[in-house]
């Protein structure tokens, strides 16, 4: 008996479509009296994906080693060992039977054919196929379609069946309907996404949301999607990115901060920490990851403040007017007061300086800075008072001067 085997990858998602052709092919086999193949497929693993167009390794994908064995029909010594292909032209393409073993497929693939030629009944005729059968003694013979079964016992529809396996591994199981023309399962490893962003964030200076299209800027989501994912991005300016010094460690330090918020009741965190305690992501899912490093550097910025607060002391006088370029730390809404049926609207906004000073201002202004903006700063000292360990220099009648967000 001669044993076959096939062992090629496919990508999970498609193990079940693989069992499904081969329990076909079976049945079918089984009908004209061959024994049927078995089938073994392997835990998933994680495989580079590259780019079918440079070459380039975007991601990654679950696949699967899926292995197609069993005994080669075989009746009276003879195997039916290859088939014969004759187009027009006069030229012959020979196809193993599949999973052949390698010594029996050279010796096989040396054998001299003759185009449409047939021992069995020597009649010299047009065919498209013809078979090379090989019996144990290792005599040749090249058989037509219809003396292969009279000649050699084996059914030839049968044959054909099994000759199905071999379009198993040769078949191209790529699914290009994911984003822009990637497969479906494609991953991305957190890390290198994270990295990415850490990487253009450095270069742009900040993050930027895609609510903030309208400042003509790319949103970094794009950027690390285009990175990813765009087959016309410049080599040059990948090889930039990839040159950053110190996205590598920003990276790590951006990821352990979201796997902090697992579990946390705020969604956002808890769905951030989600996607980075995990080795990969979707591509769906990147702008969420991406947009994690806002939230780190926020609470980065917080704690150095906070240091910073510890050192804050009282300025000025009372009475005495002040300007100070501050950074807008607390923006929190107050309780409307009602002048009759009009309703003014109060809020709370704390600033600090460059030194750590913190000023407040109890404001009814109709429009107030958002957190997180530098301005120019000015205001009549009202009181001075201390809250929580931290001194604070309370102002009244102000005005508030934008500047331009200096580059991070």
């Amino acid at each position: 008996m001669i044993s076959a085997a096939m062992r090629f990858d496919v990508p999970a998602t498609s193990a079940n479509h693989v069992r499904q052709l081969v329990e076909a092919t079976n049945t079918r086999a089984a009908v004209h009296g061959l024994t049927a193949y078995s089938l073994d497929i392997s835990a998933p693993f994680l495989a580079d994906y590259k780019d079918p167009f440079d070459g380039r390794v975007v991601g990654q994908r679950s696949m699967v080693t899926v292995t197609v064995f069993g005994e080669i029909p075989r009746h009276s010594g003879w195997t039916v060992v290859a088939r014969l292909d004759h187009d027009e032209e006069g030229e012959t393409l020979l196809s193993l039977f599949p999973g052949l073993p390698e010594q029996l497929a050279a010796e096989a693939s040396a054998q001299r054919v003759i185009a449409n030629f047939c021992h069995g009944c020597k009649v010299a005729r047009h065919r498209t196929a013809t078979y090379l059968a090989r019996h144990d003694s290792g005599e040749y013979r090249q058989l037509g379609t219809t003396c292969v079964e009279p000649y050699t016992g084996l059914p030839i529809k049968g044959l054909e069946a099994l000759w199905r396996f071999g379009k198993l591994k040769d078949s191209d199981w790529d699914d290009d309907s994911g984003e822009q023309g990637y497969p479906a399962d494609l991953r991305i490893p957190v890390a290198e996404v994270l990295r990415v962003t850490a990487a253009i964030v450095a270069q742009d200076g900040r993050y930027y949301s895609r609510a903030e299209e309208w400042k003509k800027t790319q949103p970094t989501a794009d950027g690390v999607e285009a990175y990813f994912f765009s087959r016309k991005a410049p080599a040059e300016w990948r090889a930039g990115i990839d040159a950053e010094p110190d996205a590598t460690a920003t990276a790590a330090a951006v990821r352990e901060w979201a796997v902090q918020g697992y579990g946390s009741l705020n969604d956002y965190r808890h769905k951030v920490g989600q996607l980075a305690k995990v080795e990969t992501v979707a591509p769906r899912h990147l702008p969420t990851l991406v947009s994690a490093i806002a939230g780190w550097h926020r609470d980065q910025e917080k704690a150095a403040a906070e240091r910073a607060a510890q050192n804050s002391q009282p300025q000025g006088t009372k009475g005495e007017r002040l300007t100070v370029t501050a950074t807008v730390t607390t923006v929190i809404e107050l309780e409307e007061r009602f002048y009759g049926y009009h309703a003014q609207r109060r809020r709370l906004i704390k600033f600090q300086d460059t030194s750590g000073n913190v000023y407040v201002w109890f404001s009814s202004a109709a429009t107030v800075p958002d957190k997180g903006d530098e301005v120019e700063l000015t205001g009549t000292v009202k009181d001075h008072s201390t809250y929580g360990e931290v001194t604070q220099t309370v102002l009244t009648r102000c005005r508030i001067k934008e500047r331009e967000l200096a580059a991070a």
